[in-house]
């Protein structure tokens, strides 16, 4: 495959992805250390000099702990849109190649970027399509809700990396503040939110791979999604990437 997807972990401690479109390699969001980023990229036989940029999705800090020290980096491009490098900046300015974006698609080196918008509470988080020599992968991690104009982004990807945070009644039973539990329910999809998405729409979707990411350590559990897995017959492979 020329568009290849490695998530380097998911989940409230980092999120991090490779992407590699031919010899061009991107981080998209850089939730880790740079020690942890470097190790990882290591294992797949990269190293942290041959990136090109890094796709930023949002300012929470699981998403961006690794920006600082990554900046210094030669030649390496931060990709965010302008409100998304406000918010970072105003913690800690970055002396980096910003490069900024808006809803239209943008082209790097052949690779066909979409960003495109999600509910989550940050200033203005996006996820990303990538189009690549036929190839497609979405990245669509920290969704509150599933909305009519998110629906085409996902269905039209060969390579769904989607998040499932929870499970419903493992949340609510969970020893978590009630204000906690209603904002993870209203900035993270469920179980049942992913799989009835996946159950609709899996007959026309161009799925040939998904990966259900982003999972809560505490929230939720490999037996949940193992049975989701099941009940909705999927015909594409799935993926569960474990916090664990």
């Amino acid at each position: 495959m020329s568009l290849r997807v490695t998530i380097l972990g998911s989940s409230s401690a980092g999120n991090c992805g490779l992407l590699q479109a031919d010899r061009h390699c991107f981080l998209i969001d850089a939730g880790f250390s740079r020690k942890q980023i470097a190790l990882k990229l290591q294992t797949l036989g990269v190293e942290l000099d041959a990136l090109s940029g890094i796709f930023i999705t949002h300012e929470h800090s699981d998403h961006i702990r690794g920006l600082s020290p990554l900046s210094k980096i030669p030649g390496i491009r931060f990709y965010a849109n302008i409100k998304t490098q406000q918010a970072i900046e105003a913690h800690k300015p970055l002396a980096v190649d910003w490069q900024n974006f808006g809803t239209d698609s943008l082209t790097i080196e052949g690779l066909e970027v979409r960003p495109f918008g999600i509910q989550h509470d940050a200033v203005d988080p996006v996820g990303f399509r990538f189009n690549y020599q036929g190839e497609c992968v979405t990245w669509a991690l920290d969704v509150g809700r599933i909305t009519d104009t998110l629906i085409p982004h996902l269905t039209q990807a060969n390579t769904l990396v989607m998040e499932s945070n929870h499970d419903t009644d493992l949340l609510w039973h969970s020893e978590r503040s009630i204000a906690l539990k209603t904002r993870i329910t209203e900035a993270h999809l469920s179980n049942n939110d992913t799989f009835s998405f996946l159950k609709k729409y899996q007959e026309q979707a161009k799925w040939k791979e998904i990966y259900l990411a982003h999972i809560s350590q505490e929230c939720n559990s490999q037996q949940c999604l193992k049975e989701a897995i099941e009940a909705a017959h999927l015909t594409s492979t799935v993926h569960i990437v474990r916090p664990w």
